[in-house]
């Protein structure tokens, strides 16, 4: 058994670490120097409670931590307050419908075929809390809020939370008119900054709290590359109080403490070289969707230049939809995921594929490489080429960058 699981792991390791191009936008790789922070060890001693005042004795040097960790992540996303306990960004929203709403409330979020997440509809978190689900009125051309119906939708709908931000984001929110509408009925924005946090974190896309958002919600690995798990960010000391003692104690006791090294160690990484990153995810993400194009695929929102993101969107319709799609890939060692996307029928199957770059871009993939990407993609999919030829040149592209970064 030990052998089966150490096999699997390093078959794992293999694919993702040496010889795949990783193109999943929930995924990341930590720095060197965050992941030399990182200390098992710590995960197995429980610590509970507030620094200096927890119910084990002698945790004074994880209280350092706890302080530095949500003071690093707080100031990076341009916050004043910091929660940084929870486990998954689906736990930070389930703080929030804790803290702001009451069961029976009502909560309006992305429709799930514009990147809504699982975890703010009725299948997922929101449902937990017992929470009436309302769909944002959405643009779909525009692939975006539509502010021309959002203040007349929440005079009737009335909600307690509206979220934004998705598992799909290509383009920014007008976060100060959802605010200015939300401010009409009383409702608290919360952004989840999940799969955009690394952009935010270098300064681009969008500045969510600066803008007017109450909450900023995120996962601490995807773009923003470090450990897994999540945080919540405020400039509300009220909210701050309040979103904290949902997480503790009502959502966790002991956690993870060893996630804090490492997380304190990408925010200070970030807070240095965060702008550049996040430009260079950028310039991935424009230059493979233009390549994409002229492969032959479909990307979408192409008449709105496709991205401003490191996400990029493919209409997969042609390959069965985003999950055939996604598994021909893997097959030829390009893993990335379906997605849904706005403007088909009600309740069709994932249509889209996810790509994202954060990941390829900490490999060292740069615009130049983005040609042989989409190459490979059109192989797999657009000519329908032998899986295994294709993955044959995958791992070669991906094992002639790695050496080429690590010559210099």
């Amino acid at each position: 058994m030990v052998r089966a699981v150490t096999g699997a792991l390093d078959a794992h390791r293999r694919a993702f670490d040496d010889d795949g191009v990783v193109l999943y936008a929930g995924t990341n790789t930590m720095s060197p120097r965050a992941r030399a922070a990182h200390r098992a060890a710590v995960s197995t001693r429980p610590s509970m409670g507030w620094p200096g005042d927890k119910f084990q004795a002698g945790l004074d040097h994880l209280d350092v931590l706890e302080t530095l960790a949500p003071l690093r992540m707080a100031a990076l996303m341009e916050g004043e307050y910091a929660e940084v306990r929870l486990q998954s960004a689906t736990l930070a929203n389930l703080a929030c419908y804790t803290a702001l709403a009451r069961p029976g409330d009502t909560v309006a979020v992305l429709p799930e075929a514009a990147g809504g997440h699982a975890s703010h509809h009725a299948q997922g978190a929101a449902g937990v809390r017992g929470l009436r689900v309302a769909d944002l009125p959405y643009d779909d051309a525009a692939f975006n809020v539509d502010l021309e119906r959002l203040p007349a939708f929440l005079g009737r709908e009335r909600p307690a939370i509206v979220v934004i931000g998705g598992s799909l984001m290509l383009f920014p929110h007008d976060v100060g008119a959802v605010r200015a509408a939300c401010d009409e009925v009383g409702a608290t924005l919360v952004y989840d900054a999940s799969h955009v946090a690394g952009l935010i974190a270098g300064g681009r896309f969008q500045r969510p709290l600066a803008e007017g958002a109450h909450v900023l919600t995120m996962s601490t690995y995807k773009s923003f590359g470090g450990p897994p798990g999540a945080a919540i960010v405020t400039r509300d000391a009220g909210l701050a109080e309040r979103l904290s003692a949902a997480a503790y104690p009502g959502l966790t006791a002991n956690y993870d403490a060893a996630r804090l090294a490492p997380l304190a160690v990408t925010a200070a990484e970030l807070a240095e070289t965060g702008p550049a990153y996040a430009d260079a995810c950028l310039a991935n993400a424009r230059a493979l969707a233009g390549e994409l194009r002229s492969a032959g695929f479909t990307v979408a929102a192409a008449g709105l230049g496709c991205t401003v993101s490191h996400h990029v969107a493919v209409d997969a319709s042609a390959f069965g939809g985003g999950d055939p799609a996604a598994r021909a890939l893997a097959a030829a060692g390009i893993y990335l995921s379906g997605i849904g996307l706005p403007g088909g029928p009600s309740g069709e199957p994932m249509r889209g594929l996810r790509i994202g770059t954060q990941e390829v871009t900490r490999h060292g993939f740069g615009p130049r490489h983005m040609p042989a990407v989409a190459g490979l993609m059109a192989r797999a999919l657009l000519k329908g080429e032998d899986p295994a030829a294709v993955r044959a040149d995958t791992v070669a592209l991906r094992h002639s960058i790695g050496e080429a970064r690590a010559a210099g």
